[in-house]
């Protein structure tokens, strides 16, 4: 297993892409630190590591909110000793026309993927410069390459983590801390339906899975000491470049 004795902290992890990576990094021989809101997935998720001889813990938490995105990354440290590894996943989606977005709807979906990737990569780096290094994941999307229409609120949200991401990279790499983006086209999960989309619509069918996309995520952090990931682009077969 070639990330044993790491500890990965993952969030979005109670479903969709989170969950798919949480699975294959524990198969790594990763320990894992599940996030998101939801308990009762978080237990279960917690419960099929376990089963496949893997170790996990999970925490609650609303990664929008600073004091609770330092109190997880606090607990990590705490009951693990190092985080190794941190996958910003968590993110929300939106698929309508630019002029029927709200204020509302543009405060949600910038504080769900981009402010919590920033607060994330805040909390953690300290952690990760005083212990020599680690791997940073932002999984972003080829929305944050390039604009789509009816995205509009959701493709800057995921440009916000590619420039971040982009920057984060060129400043700390030299503390050997990779930071790698990961930019899926459509993945076929609950997270792609979004405000907007119906699960029986002729553009789901043919995209990507979480799995596909979990081993990217691997990919990215697997041990390698002259080279570094810096960004992943995919598309499922059924998708233009």
């Amino acid at each position: 297993m070639r990330l044993q004795n790491k500890i990965a902290l993952v969030t979005g992890a109670s479903r969709g892409i989170g969950r798919a990576s949480c699975l294959a990094l524990a198969r790594e021989g990763a320990t894992i630190v599940g996030t998101a809101r939801t308990h009762k997935d978080l237990e279960a998720l917690e419960k099929e590591i376990v089963a496949l001889g893997g170790k996990a813990k999970t925490f609650a938490c609303d990664i929008t909110k600073s004091a609770e995105v330092a109190a997880c990354v606090k607990q990590s440290i705490t009951d693990l000793g190092r985080i190794d590894i941190l996958v910003n996943n968590a993110g929300i989606g939106g698929y309508r026309p630019f002029l029927d977005w709200t204020e509302e709807d543009y405060d949600r979906i910038m504080e769900t993927n981009a402010k919590s990737t920033w607060l994330f990569c805040k909390e953690a780096i300290p952690h990760m410069l005083k212990q020599g290094g680690g791997n940073i994941v932002n999984v972003s999307s080829v929305a944050g390459l390039a604009g789509y229409p009816n995205e509009g609120i959701y493709c800057m949200s995921k440009s916000a983590q590619v420039a971040l991401s982009q920057s984060l990279d060129r400043e700390f790499y030299e503390k050997n801390i990779k930071v790698s983006l990961v930019c899926p086209g459509g993945v076929e999960t609950h997270f792609a339906i979004g405000d907007g989309r119906a699960p029986d619509g002729a553009n789901m069918k043919g995209f990507s899975t979480a799995e596909d996309v979990a081993e990217a995520v691997v990919m990215a952090v697997l041990p390698r000491e002259r080279s570094r990931i810096v960004n992943i682009i995919m598309r499922p077969m059924n998708e233009q470049t």
